[in-house]
């Protein structure tokens, strides 16, 4: 057995798992003890004034508003000025910088321009490492205007890294942090199920069992506003071309907001920065089990209500500028527009931006206006008692959809006066058969343009899945193999594919285009990524496997009399350095060396002792290996 120490040693250099929303991956700072240990300053950024914020709110509550959580804190932070660069020992570099804004539940950052180079990369996380954005390159990026969701603290990192064969610099300018003052606190079951009412009812609860596929296109929204960061709820809904475009359907006062009594909207640049969260819900019926953050970022307006003379149907078609995961599995909703008064269904969606409810109706709707416009421009609902609560909408729940009888949605929630205190109080829905074409003449007034683009003149569109799109995803022979060693990879992509692109670090090839590539060649020990891009008819998606290939360096013999020969890598060139501990952890030996023609390192262990641990250094790389000496 070996002593506590070296159990403590292995450990510590193995790599901490992390679940991730993007590509995947750990910053790299995580990895280099050096860079650990080096001191980033903090970039504090002044809080808001929280008792005008309080006041506002207040002002707002009577008002049928989305749910307001956040205000932009306008900054100056660039890779050019701020934080900080360190090298990497054999090549690249990375740049960091610590933004604090006191007393917030969580910070977002918004980047007026962020332009990476190809093979570079960013992460954002915070301080404890608890949660991570990342990574992401220049394919997630759809403009230069983006944002990075908020993360829980008032306190995180940002991270860029830059590979040594990469020259061009990139542009990093953060205009704005995200200050979320409340509806964040998701550090613990109890306070994440606080953010909605206790009479909700979670969408995985016995309610939902019939209404698996429409909670699938049901999403969290994180608007911006001007300053301010709202919260509402919308679905991605389908069209008669089928072509599933991202369109989401949502309220039109989601991109409203009052300054003075004075309504103003989002501009164009706004809604780059807007943030759509898809699958945000419990696992199970219980307050409990995780969630995960599957996010896209940005759209563009392509029809709304707002800005008539009265309220309209209260609608907002967008379009979301990233093409939606196929591993996100949207369900795209299906709609009716001809207005018939369904007997039952349920609304789903996000109350003050939690996780995903369910709230149920068994009686006819009603047909009427809301705000006085003197229209049946609405459907009418009252919400009834289910097992396991007693649904109702809140803040945040604003542009969810109302399904009818057959799955359809046929409205997108306005207001209204129901919350767990007062349960039997009615909730008013902007009728899409109003918001169709009754709105007003204009292409931007209208769901018809963007919804029947082809003219078929159907009034029931069904809903479906995307299921002809590809989804990367791959398996090995082995994921353990020593220096020089070869693996087979198999293509397991679903949709499928007629065009594979593999990456192989380290591997020789580098790379490959054949769908399962045989004999690939490892040549350097370490933790090694294999990346799989594949292309179809209608899209292209790609996987990252961080880490995926363990290439153990060849350490003989083992049991050993005393010499051993080392080897890391064939044809290298990079500095490797290597340390010998004894039994009780003190360093005995440490060699340097780099060159192609010094791929075998032979050394001579100490002539005391039995067992040795032999830790080999390269760059990020850390592996350790035990030998045992027979005297």
């Amino acid at each position: 057995m070996l002593p506590l120490f070296f159990t403590l040693f292995l450990g510590f250099s193995s790599q901490r798992a992390y679940c991730q929303v993007d590509r995947g991956g750990v910053p790299r700072s995580f990895q280099l003890q050096f860079v650990q240990k080096s001191l980033l300053k903090v970039i504090d950024v002044a809080s808001p004034d929280l008792l005008t914020i309080q006041k506002e709110d207040i002002n707002d509550a009577s008002l049928e508003k989305p749910y307001r959580v956040g205000v932009e804190v306008a900054v100056k932070i660039s890779s050019d000025s701020d934080g900080q660069w360190d090298n990497i020992p054999g090549g690249g570099r990375i740049w960091r910088a610590t933004i604090s804004c006191k007393d917030a539940q969580g910070i977002g950052l918004n980047y007026n321009e962020l332009r990476l180079p190809e093979g570079s990369d960013l992460f954002v996380y915070t301080p404890d490492h608890s949660s991570i954005i990342g990574a992401i390159t220049a394919d997630e990026i759809p403009d230069p205007a983006f944002t990075t969701r908020p993360l829980e603290g008032d306190e995180l990192v940002i991270e860029y890294y830059q590979p040594a064969k990469v020259t061009q610099q990139p542009v990093i300018q953060i205009s704005g942090i995200v200050f979320m003052y409340r509806g964040f606190n998701t550090s613990d079951v109890e306070a994440k199920s606080a953010t909605a009412g206790d009479c909700e009812v979670n969408v995985n609860c016995v309610e939902g069992q019939n209404w698996k596929n429409q909670k699938q296109g049901v999403v969290k929204i994180l608007t911006k506003v001007g300053a301010k960061t709202y919260y509402c709820s919308g679905s991605v809904v389908n069209n008669t071309s089928q072509n599933f475009s991202g369109l989401i359907l949502t309220a039109g006062h989601c991109s409203e907001t009052s300054i003075n009594s004075v309504i103003s909207e989002a501009s164009d640049e706004d809604y780059k920065h807007w943030v759509f969260y898809f699958n945000y819900e419990y696992p199970g019926c219980a307050n409990t089990g995780g969630t995960t953050e599957l996010t896209t970022v940005g759209a563009s307006k392509l029809a709304t209500s707002t800005g008539l003379a009265d309220f309209g149907s209260d609608f907002l078609l967008v379009k979301s500028l990233k093409e939606i995961p196929a591993k996100y599995k949207a369900f795209y909703c299906g709609w009716d527009i001809s207005n018939s008064n369904s007997p039952s269904g349920v609304g789903i969606h996000h109350p003050d931006g939690g996780v995903k409810k369910i709230s149920t109706y068994s009686t006819y709707l009603d047909s009427g206006s809301f705000q006085g416009s003197g229209h049946n421009t609405h459907w009418i609902v009252s919400w009834v008692p289910t097992v396991n609560g007693y649904g109702v909408t809140e803040g945040g729940s604003s542009g969810s959809p109302l399904f009818d009888k057959d799955g359809l949605v046929i409205g997108t929630l306005s207001g209204g006066g129901s919350s767990c205190s007062s349960q039997t109080d009615a909730d008013d829905y902007g009728k899409v058969s109003y918001s169709w074409t009754s709105n007003g003449s204009l292409a931007s007034q209208q769901l018809k343009p963007w919804l029947d683009s082809i003219n078929s003149g159907i009034t029931k569109m069904p809903g479906s899945f995307n299921e002809n799109l590809t989804v990367a995803n791959f398996s090995a022979n082995s994921n353990i193999i020593p220096v020089g060693g070869s693996i087979n990879f198999y293509d397991l992509s679903s949709g499928k594919p007629f065009k594979w692109h593999w990456s192989f670090q380290s591997g020789n090839p580098y790379e490959s285009t054949n769908q399962n590539p045989t004999g690939i060649v490892f040549e350097r020990y370490g933790k090694m990524n294999v990346k799989l891009v594949v292309t179809n008819a209608l899209n292209s998606d790609s996987i990252v496997k961080e880490g995926f290939i363990d290439v153990r360096a060849i350490v003989s013999p083992n049991p050993s009399k005393g010499s051993i020969s080392i080897l890391s890598d064939i044809n290298n060139t990079n500095e490797i350095t290597i340390e010998v501990f004894d039994a009780i952890g003190k360093m005995a030996q440490s060699y340097t060396y780099s060159g192609s023609s010094a791929a075998n390192y032979t050394i001579n262990l100490p002539d005391y002792g039995n067992v040795f641990i032999i830790r080999i250094i390269q760059g990020n790389q850390v592996q350790t290996h035990k030998v045992v000496v027979v005297h």
